[in-house]
């Protein structure tokens, strides 16, 4: 029951982003023709299976299924757990309304005590840019989080292109995240009287820099058919890593996909 929730959860977080997507590309219409833009589905859409560990308390591991497209149509796109729309031009990209999925739970399960703390999950929508350059591709992005952290979260990512054997790509990825002192402090910090409840010390987390490093994996099945594995680690910076209710200094992140390629 609880699996079918969460699936049901996520299909319901998709289908918003596809039609968050849509909805602003068609307020979009009136600005001038760019014929560098898809008027069609373009990339990969398809199921996945999301894997990650937040090393909060004693929580583990959690695996689900989740949508999976990494895709364009017209401006709208959808890169993994990215959403948005793409606006005027600028360099080899453009500057992006955009929103991230972040399917991660913030639960902090206590060693001492039966109690649980639960936040919610962030909700990051801000301003952006994807630029794909001879060179490799870099992804900028500020957010706010319209979730109860009421916060700014700040990202940057290179990802270069690698072709191996039998049409295999790898795409590395090297990045920094940036948490503000709110963002940080909502999630991986405690007040006295969470404190108490789950038997850790109290504990204010102040603006913490994350480095990030990772991998697309891009394998052809058969005919339009793929298998995408996207893995990244995230080294958390000393005000999270500091947290007591981190039992580990890093999070890790997997998901693996079939998905058929629109072209």
């Amino acid at each position: 029951m609880i699996l079918a929730e969460r699936f049901l959860f996520l299909m319901r977080k998709f289908l918003f982003m596809l039609f968050f997507s849509y909805a602003i590309c068609s307020l979009a219409q009136d600005q001038s023709y760019d014929d560098s833009l898809p008027d069609h589905i373009v990339g990969d859409i398809g199921l996945a299976t999301y894997t990650s560990n937040l090393h909060l308390g004693t929580y583990g591991t959690q695996t689900f299924f989740a949508p999976y497209a990494f895709a364009d149509y017209k401006r709208a796109f959808v890169r993994i757990d990215m959403f948005g729309i793409k606006t005027a031009k600028i360099g080899y990209g453009y500057l992006e309304f955009t929103g991230k999925a972040i399917l991660d739970n913030y639960v902090v399960k206590s060693p001492y005590t039966t109690n649980t703390i639960v936040r919610r999950y962030p909700i990051p929508i801000g301003i952006g840019t994807f630029q794909e350059t001879p060179i490799g591709a870099f992804l900028i992005n500020a957010y706010h989080d319209f979730s109860q952290s009421k916060s700014a979260l700040y990202e940057f990512s290179y990802f270069g292109k690698i072709e191996t054997i039998e049409k295999v790509i790898l795409y590395p990825q090297f990045g920094i995240e940036k948490q503000s002192s709110q963002y940080a402090n909502y999630y991986y910090g405690l007040t006295s009287q969470q404190a108490n409840a789950i038997g850790y010390q109290s504990y204010t987390a102040p603006a913490t820099n994350n480095l990030m490093a990772g991998f697309l994996l891009e394998i052809p099945v058969i005919d339009s058919w793929y298998i995408n594995i996207y893995g990244k680690r995230k080294w958390m910076g000393s005000g999270i890593s500091n947290s007591p209710v981190m039992n580990r200094s890093f999070q890790d992140n997997l998901f693996m996909a079939l998905a058929y390629r629109f072209e």
